[in-house]
């Protein structure tokens, strides 16, 4: 099953985990879709766990859209532009 998070502190309110379940659910996409209260020192082993295939993606609330960056391996014309992550993910290896 693959896994998908939303992350950021507070994350309590997302209501991310709902809309995108329901869809999955609908699409019949072996998938989970999660929420998952974050501090800055959890951001390295959050990305190391897309890199090593435990999750797929990721989408970043506040107040991590900045502090994600130099754990990344590439940063998107606008996420480089505006120095702010909406969506993490891997692409190849």
């Amino acid at each position: 099953m693959k896994k998908y998070l939303v992350i950021g502190n507070p994350i309590e309110h997302s209501l991310s985990p709902r809309l995108h379940n329901y869809w999955i659910k609908e699409n019949n996409i072996n998938a989970v879709y999660e929420k998952k209260k974050l501090k800055e020192i959890d951001i390295k082993g959050i990305i190391s766990e897309i890199k090593n295939g435990e999750i797929e993606g990721i989408n970043v609330t506040v107040p991590f859209k900045k502090s994600v960056i130099p754990f990344l391996d590439e940063l998107e014309f606008f996420a480089k532009k505006t120095q702010s992550v909406n969506t993490i993910y891997k692409k190849k290896d």
